[in-house]
C-alpha cells in the first residue's frame, strides 16, 4: 500500500486519533495497537517514526511503546528513542535498568477496536 494511497491515508489518521486518546502517563505497545486497527505493528511504528516535527509535537506518540516495554541498550538507542524515553520520564514513567519499562495494569491502556475488522484496502 503505498504512502500517498487512500487506505494508508485512512489507517494513519484512524492511528493519530487513537494515539491522541492516550492519557498522559499511561502507554500501549505498539502491537496492541496494529491489532485494535487492524494493522501490522511494523506499520503503527512506521507511520510514527514519519511524523512531520508539527505533528510529533501535537500526537503523544512517546506512548506507543514497542514489545514487552523493552528499548533495548542505552547506547544502541536511535536520536527518537532517546526522545520517547525522555519524554515518558517526563510523565513519571521510568526504565528498570535502563532498558524495560515496567507495564503494570494501571500504565496501559486500552485501544478502541472500532477498527479491528477494518479491510483497509476497500473504500469508505
Amino acid at each position: 500500500m503505498s504512502r500517498g494511497s487512500p487506505a494508508f491515508a485512512r489507517m494513519r489518521r484512524a492511528l493519530l486519533d487513537g494515539v491522541r486518546r492516550i492519557p498522559e502517563g499511561r502507554v500501549v505497545e505498539a502491537a496492541q495497537m496494529g491489532e485494535a486497527l487492524n494493522i501490522p505493528a511494523r506499520h503503527v511504528a512506521y507511520m510514527l517514526s514519519q511524523l512531520a516535527p508539527e505533528e510529533a509535537e501535537l500526537v503523544p506518540w512517546h506512548r506507543v511503546i514497542p514489545a514487552d516495554g523493552d528499548f533495548g541498550k542505552a547506547d544502541r538507542r536511535t536520536a527518537r528513542q532517546i526522545v520517547q524515553v525522555a519524554r515518558l520520564s517526563a510523565e513519571g514513567l521510568t526504565l528498570q535498568d535502563g532498558r524495560r519499562l515496567t507495564l503494570r495494569p494501571d500504565l496501559r491502556w486500552e485501544p478502541d477496536d472500532t477498527h479491528r475488522g477494518t479491510f483497509w484496502a476497500e473504500e469508505p
